[in-house]
């Protein structure tokens, strides 16, 4: 029998224990990930996406009053059903780099998606005074969707690095990860401890790495949506309040791959599996951890909506937090090693579980306070509006886990005031024009810096175009545009410092610039 095969066997029920006493090893309660649920597009709907969003919380008569401020149903003075297909094509343009000014190499990936925008029934009651409105609406209100690809070479690190345990671990007491390496021969023992394929301790206690290929990528798909319930009553002239009550709903996927190719030859790390000759001649290791989210959630949304003078009109939206309970599934690790005598692989077998689990936990989010403004003066329409959120009140909370850590790395995020403007044009004849500008700062309390060393931050920034065709009295198209810009910058895997060592190793840095094309395609009909 196998070192390996005896090691899964003895230890399979410590680690079930394991997975089950220590769930926050999943990868994704993590500050970030906090923060990506919760952040959503600027828009919804045709013709406020052609806006970036713009004019919904002063209040207007439009499907996204569901999603921005539902005072603004109380303008409706028809009854409507209205609905949209949209795409989302991303494009990540990476840059793989180790050390300021050092070797870089470029990259690009690309993803489309195509899903419903949106779906809105509306109800305008037949009343002697005043308005009074009820809607029914489904909206999309944020696509994770996006892909990134990079590739390098690199001789001062690697990701079998972090596969070494730390401490005083034995092989009967290493942590997840670290388990699955060995069983997948990326790290082994030595008469002085544990070595990873790429980092040897020769005989005179010198310790050498080698040069490989690293060739990734990171996958992220998904969206977040919303069931809305709403009502808005005139309760004065010109003067409208609204509700609704929101079901939201998604999924979040994350998958990591890495390939790291051996690029110096032939060397002497070799793998005793106990079954015959050991393994020798490493030439490559695959390396792969994904998680799923499931999120569901509910809020509340309240708005007022006036005129404040015959062309002016004032809008004021407060929405609740909202509060997610979220089902994890998550892969750690599997791990490949092929060498040039053959492979060893842990995570393929139903049976090798030791990286898998599942976990609950809950999420709440900031509250939202926001105000607009519109100025109609025909055949323009002119609108703005400000959003405040502080996102250092997001929480994290779980009955089996406490969150202090990453609650307090949540603390470190700030308030931010989200803002966009647009203008829309209308003519006679029955077409529409619009464009729309919206930005969104980056909630972090401080920037990060590119491998070039500049400083950043990842706020987005949104540029959108759209135009409107009246085909009848009841019916009209609607097509729009919104581009999503920013910045952002991932790690492969984090600077560790092996057992031995004094230094942390030098991990590759990859720069990404994104842009991402929303279209959305759609109708409105009256009745």
């Amino acid at each position: 029998m196998s070192s390996r095969s005896f090691c899964s066997r003895l230890f399979s029920l410590f680690l079930v224990g394991l997975v089950g006493a220590f769930p926050a090893i999943a990868a994704a309660q993590t500050a970030d990930d906090a923060y990506r649920f919760s952040n959503r597009f600027p828009a919804v709907g045709t013709r406020a996406t052609g806006m970036s969003g713009a004019g919904g919380v002063g209040g207007w008569a439009d499907p996204s009053a569901l999603y921005t401020n539902p005072a603004g149903l109380g303008y409706y003075q028809a009854s409507e059903i209205s609905g949209s297909l949209s795409g989302l094509l991303s494009r990540d343009e990476s840059t793989y780099q180790i050390f300021v000014d050092g070797p870089a190499s470029q990259n690009t990936g690309d993803n489309a998606t195509a899903r419903l925008g949106h779906l809105t029934g509306i109800y305008n009651v037949d009343t002697e005074r005043g308005s009074l409105v009820f809607a029914l609406g489904f909206n999309r209100t944020s696509a994770f969707d996006r892909e990134l690809s990079y590739s390098g070479q690199n001789s001062v690190s690697s990701i079998t690095d972090t596969f070494l345990p730390s401490g005083n671990g034995s092989v009967n007491t290493l942590p997840i990860v670290p388990f699955v390496a060995f069983q997948a021969g990326a790290i082994d023992t030595t008469g002085s401890g544990f070595v990873s394929l790429t980092r040897n301790i020769q005989q005179d206690g010198t310790v050498t790495s080698r040069d490989i290929q690293q060739d990734g990528t990171m996958t992220r798909g998904g969206s977040m949506n919303e069931f809305n319930f709403a009502g808005a009553l005139e309760v004065a002239p010109n003067v409208m309040i609204g509700a609704s009550a929101n079901i939201s709903y998604g999924t979040y996927v994350s998958e990591s791959e890495l390939t790291e190719t051996d690029l110096d030859g032939e060397d002497n790390y070799s793998v005793d599996t106990g079954d015959g000759p050991p393994l020798e001649d490493f030439q490559s290791m695959f390396f792969r951890e994904r998680f799923t989210s499931d999120l569901t959630g509910f809020n509340l949304r309240l708005g007022l909506s006036a005129n404040a003078a015959e062309d002016l009109r004032l809008g004021f939206t407060v929405e609740t937090p909202t509060w997610y309970s979220i089902d994890e599934t998550f892969t750690d690790a599997f791990i490949r090693t092929e060498f040039g005598n053959g492979s060893l692989a842990y995570g393929d077998d139903p049976d090798e579980d030791a990286a898998r689990g599942e976990f609950q936990y809950q999420l709440q989010t900031p509250w939202r306070l926001s105000t607009g403004v519109s100025y109609t003066r025909d055949p323009f329409l002119i609108s703005a509006d400000v959003e405040f959120v502080d996102w250092s009140q997001t929480r994290l909370d779980a009955d089996e886990t406490e969150f202090d850590v990453t609650n307090e790395t949540l603390e470190e995020y700030d308030y931010v005031v989200n803002w966009r403007g647009g203008i829309e044009y209308r003519s006679e004849n029955g077409l529409s024009l619009r464009t729309g500008i919206a930005y969104r700062p980056g909630a972090r309390g401080f920037d990060f810096t590119l491998a070039d060393g500049e400083e950043t931050d990842r706020s987005r920034l949104f540029l959108s175009a759209g135009a409107g065709v009246q085909l009848s009295e009841r019916l009209s198209l609607n097509a729009a545009w919104m581009q999503e810009r920013s910045t952002d910058q991932f790690l492969p895997y984090a600077s560790v410092t092996p057992p031995g060592e004094s230094e942390p190793i030098d991990v590759p840095v990859i720069d990404e610039d994104v842009v991402r094309n929303q279209i959305r395609v759609g109708f409105r009909y009256s009745f």
